[in-house]
């Protein structure tokens, strides 16, 4: 049972005090989930994994490598994943932009809502793209400060389905 004290500070405050909300440090949340990820390779596990709830058949990974410009050495300058799965629905692309909200269906993509997050452990702004061929939608991220942002629309023609895109 709450003290007396307790009630009448809330109910003091509950009268009177102004609301403020709580603010996220995006950026530095979606660190601190990458940080709970033991392997590098992650991200193509939780992908593959996104890939068999989808009811993909296939998936495949393009990696582009180029000279770097410190001493020649390759770097990878583009990574490609993409799979034949189910387009995303309206439902999917919302709870994209949504950390830690899970998908209802725990047997289906994104049971735990951070698994997409990541594709950041391979680039600063991923980019999705889905849909039914020549209806494609794509949904770019990107930082406005510590805070993470997305744009959608559709992708221009001849843009095929992929899960995540990095480009230096």
């Amino acid at each position: 049972m709450a003290s007396s004290a307790y009630l009448d500070v809330r109910n003091a405050i509950a009268d009177e005090g102004s609301d403020a909300r709580v603010e996220v440090n995006q950026r530095a949340l979606i660190d601190k989930i990458l940080a709970r990820y033991a392997s590098a390779g992650a991200v193509y596990r939780e992908l593959l994994q996104n890939s068999n709830d989808a009811d993909a058949t296939t998936a495949e990974i393009l990696i582009t490598t180029s000279a770097s410009s410190e001493g020649g050495k390759e770097v990878v300058s583009q990574v490609i994943y993409r799979n034949n799965g189910l387009p995303f629905r309206t439902q999917d692309w919302a709870r994209l932009r949504k950390i830690a909200e899970g998908n209802p269906d725990a047997s289906k993509v994104g049971a735990f809502g951070v698994g997409a997050y990541t594709m950041f452990s391979i680039c600063e702004e991923p980019l999705v793209v889905s849909g039914k061929k020549g209806e494609e939608e794509a949904m770019a991220f990107f930082w406005k400060g510590d805070s993470l942002w997305t744009k959608t629309g559709k992708a221009p023609d001849g843009i095929i389905n992929m899960s995540a895109t990095l480009n230096h």
